[in-house]
């Protein structure tokens, strides 16, 4: 008989989950993100979180979305949709993100923002299975490529990063693919 370890089914359930809360959630998200992009545009302080707690945060999304020759989570303003993700939709989570916060800053003496780049990818791979990082992951990569009139994404950074073509509207032929092989309607 093959069973299957509680631990693998709240593991597999909470990805099913997480989808199914995102996509659920997907209008907000975007009502969301606009009103981080006009915070981030308009330099105005967080809402939510604390400098202290918004230097830290952006330290740790920095880090799962690092610049390299492409701006990353810092450059693209990710910390202000993460700001605004805790002050509504999210504000349940906001005591456990500071929790998560606080363990991750009493393991490393206090700090992590002030860590050399190498101390804290060491740090966050300590931690990688837990899910304040899940929670920070998520919250990097929504804030990273929504668009940038909904909050994060500054100057299209997540876009050009994946070279995703925005436009106002899409039209046929969408693409070289509708001429592979012969028409699917034929």
């Amino acid at each position: 008989m093959n069973s299957v370890s509680r631990r693998s089914f709240l593991k597999g359930f909470g990805g099913v989950a997480g989808s199914s809360w995102m996509a659920a959630h997907m209008p907000l998200l975007l009502s969301l993100g606009q009103a981080a992009c006009s915070a981030k545009d308009a330099g105005a302080p967080f809402k939510t979180l604390s400098a202290h707690e918004a230097n830290e945060l952006s330290a740790i999304a920095a880090q799962i979305i690092p610049a390299t020759d492409t701006p990353g989570a810092e450059e693209a303003g990710v910390i202000y949709f993460i700001d605004a993700a805790l002050g509504d939709f999210m504000a349940g989570a906001a005591g456990f993100l500071r929790g998560g916060l606080q363990d991750l800053l009493a393991a490393n003496g206090g700090k992590f923002a002030s860590l050399s780049s190498d101390e804290q990818i060491s740090a966050l791979r300590k931690i990688e299975q837990e899910q304040f990082f899940s929670t920070m992951r998520f919250l990097t990569v929504v804030g990273m490529f929504c668009m940038p009139s909904r909050g994060g994404n500054r100057d299209h950074a997540g876009w050009n990063l994946i070279d995703f073509d925005h436009r106002h509207a899409w039209q046929a032929p969408f693409g070289y693919y509708d001429e592979r092989e012969g028409n699917a309607n034929e």
